[in-house]
């Protein structure tokens, strides 16, 4: 992030590329080179606190990949885009992702309890005291990372909560009808 700041290089981060913003499409008018950074090696759950139900994950970790390691865990994130399949954790907080068990589980910002992101100008951010009550100073630095389409910087590693993985669950092959 330094160099490319130094030398006038504009990032932009690529994860599972589901995109439907067209979020990855340069400007034909930016005048600064353009480098896309793939996230797909920072793919891994860095800890998991049971007794907290806390995980930090990596920005890159695929979702169908997250659901697995955490399901052998007895553990579940809960979040589940549809394009989960493909779609990163990183991805997810960028757009503020919605996911089909929102009912129970919430969006993606109801989930997520803390950011790392690298920014341009301030260098390396994130919110200290993970698990803390809730605070009443100051900029809460997760909401504005939520969303923010990667315009503030690029998140890195995220503090989502955990749930137990359900005692049941269904699944569907193929078409009924």
């Amino acid at each position: 992030m330094a160099l490319a700041c130094e030398h006038g290089v504009c990032l932009i981060p690529f994860g599972g590329g589901t995109s439907v913003t067209e979020a990855l499409l340069c400007p034909d008018d930016e005048p600064r080179p353009i480098v896309s950074v793939d996230m797909r090696r920072m793919n891994t759950i860095k800890w998991v606190d049971v007794d907290s139900m806390l995980a930090c994950v990596e920005a890159g970790a695929v979702g169908v990949h997250l659901d697995e390691d955490l399901a052998s865990r007895g553990l579940c994130l809960g979040h589940e885009p549809d394009s989960r399949e493909f779609s990163t954790m990183g991805g997810w907080v960028a757009t503020r992702a919605s996911g089909m068990k929102k009912n129970t589980y919430g969006n993606i910002e109801d989930v997520v309890v803390n950011v790392k992101v690298v920014t341009p100008g301030a260098g390396t951010l994130e919110q200290a005291a993970v698990g803390a009550p809730r605070r009443s100073t100051g900029p809460d630095l997760v909401q504005m990372i939520i969303g923010s389409e990667g315009m503030l910087g690029i998140v890195t590693e995220v503090v989502v909560r955990l749930q137990p993985l359900p005692e049941t669950t269904m699944c569907v092959q193929g078409w009924l009808g």
